[in-house]
């Protein structure tokens, strides 16, 4: 079968110009300041970068990188486990990343390019994908990278994850043809392969062949959480700290840095992660030096955060987007007409100006992908946001509603589920909804939304997603049910079609036609995140997968 070069979801971006026949050399080493650093030192920091640019460079930033002795971040809780095929928990993949490596990665525009593969090909009919490893590579035990250790990982990630059970259910088989080619069969067309494997939330981290063998039950043991990242794992005290040291055989790739993808050098020599479950705690510690990130505080601090002279905010920004889940299987949701009038009521810009206040946190827009992303999409942005009330009552008496109570589960947990709700149901009552919001734990909403007798709408929030024909939401099975056989086809046609621009002509045609035509569940907008990091942090990336190579503490 003739055979191409995978240029679809921009994975040819990194891989033009540039061949990687192995790795010859240690990390790059920075520049030593004697007495190593200290993390009460506070400096002005280097310009902002905006979500999707390249991170200001140290040259940029008029400054020389220098290595320090340790970085400490904030983080909000504590791992519940090291690896990160385990789970989808922040946490442990946001340490997890900087001990581990895919074959693929992002950069800073979120496209997929190549990190431990150096090339690959995929088969006319996009059913075959044969990727050529980077040679010389070592894990941190010293052993070398080989398809072995690929294979493994990837089948082990396949069941283990969401993401690889996307990759499993149309996975044929995972082979290792020689030590540095693996073969992906596949056995319907699919071009999302490498943006699955790419992506660094339930990432397809590659560990050594051993350490998938000692995996049990609960996962991979700690003392066996190896992989070929910038970082080692060192010590995991629980409730106390997450330590990772530098892993000096580090074979970083040659590219310019950009995101995830490109070269890595580590300027800490120890990296530390300490739960703090207190955000004023976190922002505080910033400030004192204790810390030189501090990771998601309330919003309600920004100012405080400008005002002080150490430290300065960081808006993460994507981030994610809240949403109402409506019950498709059971009562008056069931009839289109009856989701289109809710739909047609909404504004908007009360729900989230409510829920997040400063307009630095949220962005009102129609797209299930972000505006920072390849697949960003306007199509049925005429239906976003129409705050018509007369429309919603003309469509809302087309059905066979009759006044009975619209049961809405949603949270305190996350207060901007139980804001948007409070102001949501208040627009759905002036257009004749009669509306009984339960406030409830989250716990027992994620047990209440797989009922489909139990209520009628949920609140929720999707994440950062790679790629739109992988968003949770659309498969037939997750709750709130939206089973559609012709919405299904669309999708098998989405995630077969190489072409970008095919590709992004069937999705514009899909959001348009089902997520705001048909109404299986509402976006009411994006939302971001606010960080604090000490001014002394530089050439610090500030994307919604915060990683800490590449920067380093001014002295």
């Amino acid at each position: 079968m003739k055979r191409k070069r995978l240029l679809s979801l921009a994975l040819a971006v990194m891989m033009a110009g540039t061949t990687l026949a192995g790795c010859g050399g240690k990390q790059p080493q920075a520049t030593s300041a004697a007495g190593g650093a200290s993390s009460e030192a506070a400096a002005e920091a280097g310009g902002d970068k905006k979500a999707g640019e390249t991170p200001t460079t140290a040259k940029e930033e008029g400054g020389t990188p220098v290595e320090s002795d340790e970085m400490k971040v904030a983080v909000i809780g504590e791992p519940a486990t090291l690896d990160v095929h385990m789970t989808s928990a922040f946490i442990t993949q946001e340490i997890g990343y900087h001990i581990l490596e895919g074959l693929y990665t992002i950069d800073a525009d979120y496209n997929t390019v190549p990190m431990l593969a150096e090339d690959t090909t995929v088969s006319d009919d996009n059913m075959h994908y044969t990727i050529k490893l980077r040679q010389g590579v070592k894990f941190h035990n010293g052993k070398e990278l080989t398809s072995e250790d690929v294979v493994a990982s990837l089948n082990h990630w396949v069941e283990k994850t969401s993401y690889g059970a996307i990759l499993g259910k149309i996975l044929d088989k995972i082979e290792g043809t020689d030590p540095y080619t693996v073969d992906i069969y596949l056995t319907q067309p699919s071009v999302v392969v490498t943006t699955l494997l790419a992506f660094p939330n339930q990432q397809g981290g590659i560990y050594p062949k051993e350490s998938i063998d000692a995996a049990d039950e609960k996962g991979i043991p700690e003392k066996d959480i190896i992989g070929t990242g910038p970082y080692k794992f060192g010590e995991h005290k629980p409730d106390q700290y997450v330590k990772l040291e530098k892993f000096d055989d580090y074979c970083a790739r040659s590219e310019e840095p950009s995101g995830h993808s490109g070269k890595k050098t580590a300027y800490f020599k120890q990296l530390t992660f300490i739960p703090v479950s207190e955000d004023a705690v976190r922002k505080d510690g910033v400030s004192t030096g204790e810390y030189q990130l501090g990771e998601q505080i309330s919003t309600d601090m920004y100012e405080l955060v400008e005002m002080d002279p150490n430290s300065e905010p960081v808006v993460i920004k994507p981030w994610w987007w809240p949403m109402m889940v409506l019950n498709k299987k059971e009562g008056i949701f069931t009839d289109v007409k009856a989701r289109q009038a809710l739909l047609a009521c909404l504004n908007m810009e009360e729900c989230m100006k409510a829920a997040f206040g400063n307009e630095l946190f949220y962005r009102i827009d129609c797209s299930a992908m972000f505006k920072e992303q390849p697949m960003y999409s306007e199509g049925g942005k005429e239906l976003y946001n129409q705050n018509d009330v007369e429309k919603a009552k003309k469509l809302l008496a087309e059905t066979d509603y009759n006044g009975e109570p619209i049961i809405w589960y949603t949270t305190k947990d996350y207060p901007y589920m139980y804001k948007i709700a409070v102001v949501a149901s208040k627009q759905m009552e002036a257009a004749g909804f009669k509306v009984d919001v339960q406030v409830v734990d989250w716990a027992t909403i994620t047990q209440k939304r797989s009922d489909p007798s139990a209520y009628n709408i949920f609140s929720g929030a999707t994440t950062f997603t790679p790629d739109p024909g992988v968003l949770p939401h659309l498969d037939g099975s997750w709750p709130g049910w939206w089973e559609n056989a012709e919405k299904d086809q669309m999708i098998v046609e989405l995630n077969g079609e190489a072409d970008p621009v095919k590709r992004q002509q069937i999705w514009d045609e899909f959001q348009e036609t089902w997520i705001w035509g048909d109404v299986p569940f509402i976006k009411i907008g994006d939302y971001f995140l606010l960080s604090t990091r000490s001014k002394n942090l530089k050439s610090f990336d500030e994307g919604p997968f915060t990683f800490f190579w590449n920067c380093y503490l001014e002295k």
